[in-house]
């Protein structure tokens, strides 16, 4: 453990024993804690630098709509950002609404939903994604969703003209609670990501936001990390302000901090700490705690340090500094039963080995912080690997490990992974239970089948140690460095027994130790030989402080914290992902802290507005019959609504069997001698495959028979590309706006099989 963490770790205990004695001595003697037993200086004695009717702590997804709507309701604001730019992980995102409701996205596709729909989706103890969620939360969500949506639209947010969608609901053996289409994606094209240097379009949600802001007089200081909130005592009377430390971002080999591109008219400050009063209300909005161990950890010890790999970062961090200010002045903690939940938006297989951030789509060398990012790894080939963990086993199915991210199926391998490495180092009996990190361990010969330079620039970190090369398997295991247990060696003998059993089976067809089928393809004992880090990455954070409707904080009493707020991921209370409740959680609390009253509580009516009462929904939200929550057995993709609704009646009319035998009879088909294959690892969901028929030296047919692009961009951009191949008898098309990456694996793919056919 480095001094650092010690240190934290030492202040999180601190912390927690100052708490419980402080609870005591108000409880055995009856006596009142005083400000200084938490480092709270006297009201008086504060020096205050900056003041706002409303400070929000944090300028991403949920901070700059809580700033704006304060801002429209009449309130000075001023945001407070620890980073050198806003937008948190909302910037580095592909931009996902998960909006309900009744939006007007919906409306336009005829969708049938309402704030009582989306209410009842969020609230069922039969989905995963639902069951711990507060109730209270959710309707007030549900209550102000599709007023928030119309509202983000009108302050210059766009949206895809694309159908609303559909993914993994929990009654086709999903965790999604969203019955019908809520799914859309933002509209950056006005925008240029620079921090990712890629397409995500989560930079569409902030920067208009943002421009919105600087236009209306709200305040930015940015730089500044907020450490302590000032409440008049310790676990009494009203918040009053906070104070905050400088935290420049300064990339490697430089000297000068990084600079936001909207800097003009914010507040220029390099004060090593700066207090800032509050006159209405503090709204902490700092994006919740997976960057934490130690936080994490009180709540699933399986989410150790290995998990480096934070979604967002290294650009956006969850360091769980809402949470602990929060709670040193008595605030509790919400819905905790979600943050043990594994599959789908906490836990998830990182999209590309060998490089510590892989989560999403990744970065390019045009980020600005690239510096920061180091490589970006490779999309996994999991017909070429194997995942071992620190001492050489193979440690689960890899088919598992391969579905897509809210497979539940997943479970069954996070399940083993994360507690399936027993070690008794000095052989007395005092055996200890690891669970990372794990590798992805492939040879040359899946190199040269995906086309992978392992050796250029900007691919894999070996300067870091998250990827390895040696000749040998024997040699790969002692060069192998676990940076986490370093006493924790891996066997060369292990991992060599491990790869040599693994062939046999791909040999024989069958997998003795844990099953794996659709993955069994190829053997490994091509030299040179990887191991590449492909340890588990954390993604959202599924519970936080405790809040009321309103999105005011409840502290460990259930009483209400006068003038202070909590929204987004460091508010508690509901499990879903997408910016959907995000967004409408800050709209609520800007809305919320414009309306307290004097004595610090919210005033502001959480009832659904009048003017977005949806269509009857009593006839989609039963619960009289199993039949209302038993298994469809339908599919998991994501899915337009429409193609969703489609798939339901034919359910309803056929039987699941016709069906499955259908979809098998389709892939079954096999190709004739005028049939050519070509396949590219490098699209936005990684593998695409297409089939090419060509008749008399003519391309007549392209079939794309694998890809895991985005719906309603990525598909219909390939889809698109397909027919001007077959119109111009060529691969050499122009890309699709919005869809780069897809488009340019796609006519790699094409350009294979042509390849093949000799054209």
């Amino acid at each position: 453990m480095t001094d650092k963490k010690r240190k934290h770790s030492v202040k999180v205990f601190s912390l927690f024993l100052t708490l419980v004695l402080i609870l005591f001595t108000n409880t055995a003697c009856g006596s009142e804690a005083t400000d200084s037993e938490v480092n709270q200086p006297a009201n008086e004695d504060i020096e205050w630098d900056y003041e706002a009717d409303v400070v929000v702590v944090g300028a991403g997804a949920s901070g700059l709509p809580a700033a704006l709507k304060a801002l429209d309701e009449g309130s000075s604001v001023l945001l407070v950002e620890a980073n050198f730019d806003t937008g948190g992980h909302v910037a580095v995102s592909e931009g996902q609404f998960h909006s309900g409701g009744g939006t007007v996205d919906q409306e336009k596709w005829d969708i049938e939903d309402s704030a009582d729909l989306y209410y009842y989706d969020h609230t069922r103890g039969t989905s995963i994604n639902s069951r711990y969620n507060d109730r209270e939360y959710v309707r007030s969500i549900a209550n102000a969703m599709a007023e928030t949506y119309d509202w983000m639209l009108d302050n210059g947010v766009k949206t895809l003209d694309v159908e609303p969608m559909v993914r993994a609901y929990y009654r086709d053996g999903g965790n999604d609670g969203d019955s019908v289409g809520r799914m859309t994606y933002v509209d950056a094209s006005d925008w240029e990501n620079t921090y990712t240097g890629t397409e995500a379009a989560g930079i569409g949600v902030s920067r208009p936001l943002e421009q919105t802001l600087h236009e209306e007089g709200a305040e930015f200081l940015l730089n500044y990390h907020m450490d302590k909130i000032y409440r008049e005592d310790i676990f009494d009377g009203e918040v009053i302000g906070i104070q905050a430390s400088y935290s420049p971002t300064i990339l490697p080999g430089e000297t000068e901090p990084l600079d936001s591109l909207m800097s003009e008219g914010n507040i220029e400050e390099t004060k090593e700490n700066v207090n800032i009063k509050a006159n209405n209300a503090v709204i902490i909005a700092t994006g919740g705690s997976t960057g934490n161990v130690e936080f994490r950890t009180m709540l699933d010890p399986r989410l150790e340090e290995y998990m480096d790999g934070l979604a967002g970062m290294p650009f956006s961090d969850q360091d769980a500094s809402g949470e602990y200010a929060a709670m040193e002045i008595g605030a509790a903690l919400g819905s905790l039963g979600n943050y043990t939940s594994v599959v789908g938006a906490n836990i998830t297989a990182p999209q590309r080995f060998g490089t510590q951030y892989g989560y999403g789509r990744g970065w390019t060398e045009d980020s600005v912080i690239w510096p920061l990012v180091r490589a970006n790894g490779i999309v996994p080939d999991y017909d070429s690997l194997v995942i071992v963990n620190m001492v050489g086993e193979r440690i689960g199915n890899e088919d598992q490990y391969a579905l897509p991210q809210m497979d539940t199926a997943r479970e069954s391998f996070f399940d083993q992974a994360l507690t399936g490495t027993v070690i008794d180092p000095e052989g007395d009996g005092n055996a200890e239970t690891y669970g990372g990190p794990l590798w992805a361990i492939m040879d040359q010969a899946a190199v040269e089948r995906n086309g992978w330079d392992m050796d250029a620039e900007g691919v894999l970190d070996y300067e870091e140690g998250y990827a390895f090369k040696a000749d040998t398997l024997e040699e790969l295991a002692e060069m192998v460095i676990n940076k986490y247990h370093e006493d924790i060696e891996m066997d060369p003998e292990i991992l060599a027994d491990t790869i040599a059993r693994y062939n046999e089976f791909v040999e024989n067809g069958h997998d003795e130790d844990w099953g794996r089928e659709e993955t069994l393809v190829h053997t490994i004992e091509e030299g040179p030989y990887y191991a590449l880090w492909a340890t588990p990455s954390m993604h959202d954070t599924l519970a936080g402080i405790r809040v009321d409707g309103n999105m005011q904080v409840i502290d460990i009493y259930g009483q209400k914290i006068p003038r202070l707020f909590a929204v987004g991921e460091a508010s508690g209370g509901m499990r879903v992902h997408g910016l959907g409740r995000v967004m409408t959680s800050g709209y609520i609390a800007g809305r919320a802290a414009a309306s307290v009253d004097e004595n610090g509580f919210a005033t502001a009516d959480t009832s659904l507005n009048p003017e977005y009462e949806g269509s009857e929904t009593n006839d989609l939200t039963k619960t009289n019959k199993a039949e209302y929550f038993s298994d469809r057995g339908l599919s998991q993709e994501t899915m337009t609504h429409s193609e969703k609704e489609a798939e339901i009646e034919e359910w309803e009319q056929d039987s699941k069997g016709q069906q499955d035998e259908d979809e098998t009879s389709e892939s079954e088909n096999e190709t004739g001698d005028n049939v050519f294959i070509g396949q590219s690892n490098d699209g936005f969901g990684g593998r695409i495959i297409v089939e090419l028929t060509v008749e008399d030296n003519q391309m007549t047919d392209i079939q794309i028979t694998e890809q895991s692009e985005t719906v309603g961009i990525g598909v219909e951009a390939i889809e698109e590309l397909a027919k001007q191949a077959l119109e111009e008898q060529s691969a050499d098309l122009d890309v699709i706006s919005g869809a780069t990456v897809s488009s340019d694996a796609f006519m790699d793919a094409l350009n294979k099989a042509m390849d093949e056919a000799g054209l």
